[in-house]
């Protein structure tokens, strides 16, 4: 038998152990949880902690003796969001009387809706992390966990997390939307179908199973998120408009004409912080707006917090400053690491490559939509943003990087969490699940893996 002991800001926990085992699993086993953007591959960094005296990672060290472990990092709640737009609708609940619950399974965040019938009334919303980010920053790297270490443990914490947000209440009915791979997970079905061609998914969903609705799926990479996005946007309701939600992947729907076309693109969690040097998610201390004042940078922190590292927001902000004032040219080459004011807060030239990869690939994938139905830039009435790092960014700057195009920074609306807001409207109206299942069905993917125009145009938008 063995000690390992782990002091954090909140104090200090004591566990025996009688075989060799590794830190992260030991300490996840403490109640202790760690967010391991790379799935514990030991790349990313960001489970690094003091054991003792050493530093190391917990995703790779092997403990079978006593042992004592400092961990600083502080656990701090994300800058999640619940708003968003709602399109009209006719109430026709799905509940007489009682209270349900629409939930939205994002990668980061888990947002939920708590409402009482028969008076259709929300009395409560809120934002939490998605605890699964220990297991990966992606779907890719938590379904590569999950193929060689099963499913129990991602199924267990996303149905905990869902069982938090029931407030205690007795939930007649729930309806839950999330990208594919989240419902998988949700629902305990094996994701490994989703992460290797020809990328077949174990099931689309739109189904109910027992009390749980979980509305109707895509494609592979085009979730139930998207589906309740564009319900809830009214998208529909012009002549052409088009909806991107900028995550991991980034998935996008143009309509044209009574035609839904849609398409999803791996950007990689740039934005949601891993694989920068600095990168975090957007918690307290985050620097999540820079901007130029007097010919220098300068910033502001989530909380107003003394500045520990850099957001997806503030790094969109930081390269579009860096850009006009010549810090970076065209290229993305940079000559030295350069810092946000005086914050300690480092851009480096491998930061700048990876936002380059990730804006690339958003606007390649836009670029090959508009593409495919044959209309130009001018023709989208509405450019919608959805999701909570849509509802922060700055516009301007998203288009000074090449991220969107400038040509539609007019139209642009930030919707919100329109995927939790649409998975609501489901709750509420019977009709709105009917409507949900056929824009499912009659939605067209464009696979931009087959796409030679999507594969020039990434080329080409890697240049800012």
């Amino acid at each position: 038998m063995f000690t390992i002991t782990v002091k954090t800001p909140d104090g200090e926990t004591s566990k025996e152990f009688s075989n060799e085992i590794l830190l992260s699993d030991a300490m996840e086993e403490m109640g202790i949880s760690q967010n391991k953007p790379c799935g514990g591959n030991g790349t990313c960094g960001k489970c690094k902690v003091i054991m003792d005296g050493e530093e190391v990672l917990s995703c790779r060290t092997m403990v079978n003796s006593d042992a004592l472990v400092y961990y600083t990092t502080q656990k701090e709640n994300i800058q999640g969001i619940t708003e968003g737009r709602v399109s009209k609708f006719n109430k026709e609940p799905i509940i007489s009387e009682g209270y349900g619950l629409a939930v939205d399974i994002g990668t980061t965040t888990i947002a939920g809706y708590l409402y009482k019938f028969p008076e259709c009334k929300c009395i409560k919303a809120a934002a939490v992390p998605n605890t699964q980010a220990e297991f990966g920053a992606d779907v890719i790297s938590r379904i590569d966990y999950c193929n060689n270490n099963g499913i129990d443990k991602l199924y267990k914490k996303v149905n905990e997390q869902i069982e938090k947000l029931a407030e205690d209440k007795k939930i007649n009915k729930y309806v839950i939307t999330g990208n594919t791979t989240m419902l998988h997970f949700l629902t305990g079905k094996n994701p490994e179908g989703i992460a290797v061609a020809p990328f077949i998914p174990e099931s689309l969903f739109g189904e109910w199973i027992d009390n749980m609705y979980l509305p109707r799926c895509i494609s592979a990479y085009v979730g139930a998120d998207i589906t309740m996005a564009v319900l809830a946007s009214g998208m529909m309701e012009k002549k052409v408009s088009f909806l991107v939600d900028i995550g991991t992947n980034g998935e996008m729907v143009l309509w044209n004409n009574n035609e839904l076309v849609c398409c999803s693109t791996a950007a990689g969690p740039a934005f949601e912080g891993a694989g920068i040097s600095q990168g975090m998610l957007a918690v307290k201390g985050a620097i999540n707006r820079v901007f130029i004042e007097n010919g220098t940078l300068k910033y502001t922190t989530i909380d107003n917090a003394k500045a520990i590292g850099i957001c997806g927001t503030g790094l969109i902000d930081a390269v579009s400053c860096m850009l006009k004032l010549g810090i970076i040219d065209e290229s993305g080459y940079i000559e030295d690491s350069f810092e946000i004011g005086d914050s300690g807060v480092f851009i480096t030239a491998k930061d700048v490559r990876q936002v380059q990869l990730a804006k690339s690939a958003i606007r390649s994938g836009i670029d090959t939509l508009v593409n495919e139905c044959k209309i130009e830039y001018k023709d989208i009435e509405s450019f919608y943003i959805a999701g909570g790092f849509g509802s922060y960014i700055n516009k301007y700057n998203a288009a000074k990087i090449g991220l969107i195009p400038s040509e539609v920074l007019g139209r642009v609306e930030a919707i919100g969490n329109a995927a939790g807001n649409g998975a609501a409207m489901l709750l509420q109206s019977r009709e709105c699940i009917e409507k949900s299942e056929i824009i499912a069905e009659n939605a067209k993917t464009v696979e931009l893996s087959d796409s030679a125009y999507f594969m020039e145009k990434y080329i080409d938008n890697m240049m800012f």
